[in-house]
């Protein structure tokens, strides 16, 4: 009996050691933030080398920024679960590692992230996220600017030591900057390109309802007196080719004499 007991013991003590040494959830949730970051690294790199051959079509983009829309939502909820687990040391490293390789990224491929944003159907993006995502109508580089702005809370929370590069973070903020300013220029043009189309629209229709104000027999008159002033230019016009005929001929006959 005492051996059993002594057993159960042992096996409880074993059990509690290795949770606390290896928190199966807590370790999941920070294996998948960095599995998923591997995996957006290798998949930027693919787009980025069909963007520099200039292969990428409209049909690859649309997939790619379903994707990494995708994978960027899964990144930020497995790093938010994470946070609600004891970290160990080396998950606390491993997490803030994986944060800054999210921002490597977005500095290192904006272009291509620009690429694949400007190649892409919004239209059709939208049609296969989830119904009111937040991602839908946004630009790429603004989706991984706020994932990686929402993965920094979770790693200052859970790590004490963490220090951000200023560097990177600088460069991502002039990213941001001059995505919203281009948006902006965008928007502005769009806007006023409808108040043309609607000055237009309201110049043909006032146009129209002069023409169809018209009293019939003032447009007749008008153009009868219109008429009238052409046919007296064309005598004053006769009257001065007879009047040159005329001199024409008194000139002749007087070189005559």
């Amino acid at each position: 009996m005492n051996k059993v007991i002594i057993g159960i013991v042992a096996l409880v003590a074993i059990g509690i050691a290795w949770f606390i040494l290896n928190p199966g959830e807590t370790f999941d949730y920070v294996v998948m933030v960095d599995d998923e970051i591997t995996q957006l690294e290798a998949e930027l790199s693919e787009l980025d080398a069909k963007v520099a051959a200039g292969t990428l079509t409209p049909e690859e983009a649309t997939e790619a920024k379903v994707r990494i829309i995708t994978r960027l939502d899964a990144i930020n909820s497995a790093a938010t679960q994470s946070e609600r687990m004891q970290l160990t040391a080396a998950q606390r490293t491993q997490l803030a590692n994986g944060l800054l390789r999210l921002k490597d990224a977005l500095v290192a491929y904006k272009d291509t992230l620009e690429t694949v944003e400007n190649t892409a159907v919004e239209a059709e993006v939208k049609a296969r996220l989830s119904s009111g995502h937040s991602g839908s109508g946004r630009h790429l580089s603004l989706i991984v600017a706020d994932t990686i702005e929402d993965v920094e809370v979770t790693v200052q929370d859970s790590v004490q030591d963490y220090e951000t590069d200023a560097s990177v973070d600088a460069e991502i903020e002039t990213i941001v900057e001059e995505v919203e300013e281009e948006e902006a220029m965008d928007e502005s043009e769009s806007d006023m390109s409808e108040e043309e189309m609607e000055i237009k629209e309201s110049e043909d229709g006032n146009e129209n309802e002069e023409m169809d104000d018209m009293d019939p027999e003032t447009s007749e008159e008008e153009m009868d007196t219109e008429d009238g002033e052409m046919s007296d230019m064309d005598s004053e016009e006769e009257e001065m080719e007879d009047g040159d005929t005329e001199a024409s001929s008194e000139a002749q006959i007087e070189v005559t004499r």
